[in-house]
């Protein structure tokens, strides 16, 4: 699959600043009423694609069984950031869980130890460095994106450079996105290659590359 990669690496990054207005309507789903929760979630996303969207409570914490790759975000429920990755993934076969709560997202780490994180991105409003120390500890995630204020950005780049998993901190929701796509994008070629090398499953092999396509083509919608 070397066109994938080819096509990735001839893409320019820009750095328009995202806006909310900019941005299409989005439908979201919320568990005010928690006791329809799983209910709405099984009516409205079923499988390849879920995704949730604010404090998950821990009768749904087990709610992910889709083979597709899982990006977590962790912040502000009113950030533009949880609004553009809303917009951009929810149709991209990804598996997406948004966390305004940092306990509720640690709880779901523990219970869904075994399953593997293709990216977790944090954007908490206070004691970012802590969050970062926390959840680098679990071995199933893959790679951590921060999203800081500019202020901030030199100090947690400096903190990062111990934590390995820190694959980029961004003062921009532009940079974050298009890093997070093209990860996404080599991610799932890399699990198209173990698919049908070592699995010998071309059909799930095809899947995965189909996806590495869509978000190679993604990218440029950013």
């Amino acid at each position: 699959m070397s066109s994938i990669v080819d096509e990735l690496y001839s893409i320019h990054y820009h750095t328009t600043i995202l806006s909310t207005e900019s941005l299409p309507e989005n439908k979201v789903l919320t568990n005010q009423d928690e006791s329809h929760f799983i209910d709405q979630l099984t009516d409205r996303f079923n499988p390849p694609s879920h995704w949730v969207y604010g404090n998950v409570n821990r009768s749904c914490l087990c709610l992910v069984c889709s083979t597709a790759p899982i990006v977590i975000w962790c912040g502000s429920q009113y950030s533009s950031l949880r609004i553009a990755l809303i917009t951009y993934l929810k149709a991209e076969d990804i598996t997406l869980i948004l966390f305004s709560v940092e306990e509720h997202l640690r709880q779901w780490l523990d219970l869904n130890s075994s399953l593997t994180i293709a990216s977790l991105i944090l954007q908490p409003d206070i004691h970012i460095q802590e969050l970062i120390a926390r959840t680098h500890t679990y071995a199933g995630i893959r790679s951590i994106l921060v999203r800081c204020r500019t202020t901030d950005l030199i100090a947690i780049q400096r903190y990062s450079r111990s934590y390995p998993k820190v694959d980029g901190i961004f003062d921009d929701d532009n940079r974050l996105l298009i890093k997070l796509v093209v990860d996404l994008a080599l991610f799932s070629e890399e699990l198209g290659d173990r698919q049908r090398e070592d699995d010998n499953n071309e059909m799930e092999a095809q899947k995965n590359y189909a996806r590495a396509l869509k978000l190679c083509a993604l990218v440029r919608k950013i």
